[in-house]
């Protein structure tokens, strides 16, 4: 009963990241100077998810929640970097973080590894899309990766503050 009971919780919490991932980056959007993009905080509940709840809430729930976004931004055409660029950042996130898992401090490097996964997945993107020879790839990039960093730092405050106070609503992955 247990079991099913770990797979009802990560369905539910699938659910409720992609939504809350959602709304963070269709309106909780910052627009970067001279129309690069925008700043949003979805990394930072994918690389959180990732962590507290297993690679597969993070990354399915990043990768649903950052395309629905798009789609209702008017960015259709971004949703397949978005996909590869939350999928990949989820997937480089948790094969880092299980592996260094044994080491205390060593394993807060996932945070801010994994986001720049997320930053190079986007460059091809603005390569293709941008009419002024790269100069938009190389501004939106910049502010990619503030993104990238302050993703990181949030989520790693949030993973240890639950940590800390043992808010366990699954088994945690170990």
């Amino acid at each position: 009963m247990n079991k099913h009971r770990n797979v009802i919780l990560k369905i539910t919490f699938t659910a409720l990241f992609s939504a809350l991932i959602f709304v963070l980056t269709a309106f909780v959007a910052i627009p970067y100077a001279g129309g690069a993009g925008y700043f949003n905080f979805s990394d930072t509940l994918i690389l959180f998810a990732s962590a507290y709840f297993g690679p597969e809430v993070g990354i399915i729930a990043g990768i649903v929640g950052a395309s629905l976004s798009d789609l209702y931004l008017g960015f259709a055409n971004c949703i397949p970097f978005t996909i590869l660029a939350k999928g990949l950042e989820g997937i480089v996130f948790s094969l880092l973080f299980y592996f260094l898992r044994k080491r205390k401090y060593l394993k807060n490097i996932s945070f801010f590894i994994a986001p720049l996964f997320m930053v190079a997945s986007y460059i091809p993107y603005y390569l293709i899309y941008d009419d002024g020879a790269g100069a938009v790839a190389l501004l939106s990039s910049c502010y990619d990766l503030v993104q990238a960093g302050i993703s990181g730092v949030l989520a790693l405050i949030i993973y240890n503050v639950f940590v800390r106070f043992k808010l366990s609503f699954l088994k945690q992955p170990s």
